[in-house]
């Protein structure tokens, strides 16, 4: 691949993010606003903590959600892989030439400050999000 993937946080899906919230921030984890995004159907909280990845819990807001599908599933589980890009119009079209399946985007993102977004999968790698930066 082309482009420079860099890590930007681990999503998490989650059924309630004040309930699951509780227990990151008991290990040093400081808690972001919660953000709610209509058009992903999620609500948003970001934790962060020196020396450890970032984190995102991810509460579905309805059942048009991806998150609820996952938490159906799965239960409380990692969800995605976040990493930033400069171009991500270029990184996708290079991700798709991998095999990869754009699932969504690319859209603006209210818990990224209105960075665009995208989200691929591919069986043997699992979901990850795309967020712009530039």
């Amino acid at each position: 691949m082309d482009n420079k993937l860099t890590f930007h946080h681990i999503g998490i899906a989650c059924h309630r993010i004040e309930k699951t919230r509780t227990f990151y921030e008991a290990m040093g984890y400081s808690a972001s606003a919660v953000v709610e995004d209509e058009v992903q159907h999620v609500k948003v909280c970001f934790l962060d903590k020196a020396d450890a990845p970032r984190l995102e819990l991810l509460e579905p807001l309805d059942d048009k959600s991806p998150v609820a599908r996952t938490l159906a599933n799965a239960g409380v589980t990692p969800y995605h892989l976040c990493y930033e890009v400069a171009d991500i119009e270029e990184t996708i079209q290079s991700l798709r030439g991998e095999r990869f399946l754009l699932v969504s985007g690319p859209v603006a993102a209210p818990a990224m400050d209105g960075h665009r977004v995208a989200f691929l999968f591919k069986k043997d790698t699992g979901l990850i999000e795309l967020v712009e930066t530039e």
